[in-house]
């Protein structure tokens, strides 16, 4: 079997059964033995009560898995390795580099001749745990190698994570007022609940987010929305292999502003003056100003920089009137 074709076997193996058991961190481990042309391979899992690692599958001899768990992660070198968050190998390390405990307790006295460690993060950024290998060939790890670690590592480390797997986010959709729908890479808004609303992608502020999110950018936190019929609605924006999950409920307007007032506070946080707040709604300047008085009072600001500032904090958006 192909490295490459190891590497898809052992990632869907993950993906089914993790790494967490006895059995299945051996498998594992096994698997890793098809992609990684090693003779000692660990991996281990970060403890962060203990703070230290515990190796939960390893070819390792059993006085260097002790060593990995309790001294690697105090060498500065594997400080550059996690804050590289790539695969290093000692080859790729400068000669006066080449120092330090995991030189001197592992790699010397073994006659390793090269090597990798990479680091293991999860999705939401947490170091989770790690994998190093260890040759006795000077040829191996090669770059192919490599490369195929970097894709294995959000599966390895999704494996070795202890926080439970999250709920779909849309497992409940359509029974406690959450709905949703799946903007595509192409721009289509697949509905996934009978009470979502594609509309909503007509505010503009909220489709260039939508947009900015199908380009890379992280999804911001939660949203408040107001929409031209009238209603407030809570938005949320989650990146998926497919394009952007949109959620959405019914929300009850904050520090008891109307509707008309959020629509205010929108143009306010957008610095637009009153007579250009009031050309957007179709109102008049000096209804305006009545409503920045009330908006001013309701939130405690005490101008409009602070009112803004109120605005950006809840994610406000507004239709436009106009």
């Amino acid at each position: 079997m192909s490295a490459v074709a190891a590497a898809r076997e052992l990632r869907s193996f993950l993906r089914r059964h993790g790494s967490r058991s006895p059995g299945a961190a051996r498998a594992v481990l096994d698997g890793l033995g098809e992609v990684v042309p090693a003779d000692c391979v660990a991996l281990s899992v970060w403890d962060a009560s203990s703070g230290g690692h515990r190796t939960v599958a390893s070819s390792y001899p059993a006085m260097v898995d002790g060593l990995i768990d309790t001294r690697m992660h105090t060498d500065r070198l594997f400080a550059l390795v996690r804050e590289g968050r790539q695969a290093v190998r000692v080859r790729d390390l400068a000669p006066t580099r080449r120092r330090g405990e995991i030189f001197e307790r592992i790699i010397d006295p073994h006659g390793f001749r090269d090597g990798l460690t990479l680091c293991l993060f999860a999705a939401d950024d947490r170091y989770v745990g790690m994998l190093n290998a260890s040759t006795l060939d000077t040829r191996h790890p090669d770059d192919d190698t490599v490369a195929l670690l970097e894709l294995l590592g959000p599966d390895l480390a999704a494996a070795l994570d202890p926080v439970p797997v999250p709920a779909p986010r849309t497992a409940t959709l359509g029974t406690d007022g959450t709905h949703g729908l799946l903007v595509e890479g192409n721009g289509r808004a697949v509905p996934l609940s009978a009470g979502a609303r594609p509309e909503l992608l007509r505010v503009r502020s909220l489709a260039g987010l939508v947009d900015a999110v199908l380009a890379g950018a992280p999804p911001p936190g939660p949203l408040l929305l107001v929409v031209a019929s009238g209603e407030v609605v809570g938005v949320e924006l989650h990146a998926t292999a497919r394009g952007v999950l949109v959620l959405h409920r019914a929300a009850d307007a904050p520090a008891g502003l109307t509707v008309r007032e959020l629509e205010v506070l929108d143009g306010v946080g957008h610095g637009l003056s009153n007579p250009e707040i009031g050309a957007r709604l179709g109102i008049r300047p000096r209804t305006v100003a009545t409503h920045v008085e009330h908006v001013l009072a309701k939130t405690g600001a005490r101008n409009r920089a602070q009112a803004a500032r109120c605005a950006a904090r809840w994610g406000l958006m507004c239709a436009s009137r106009m």
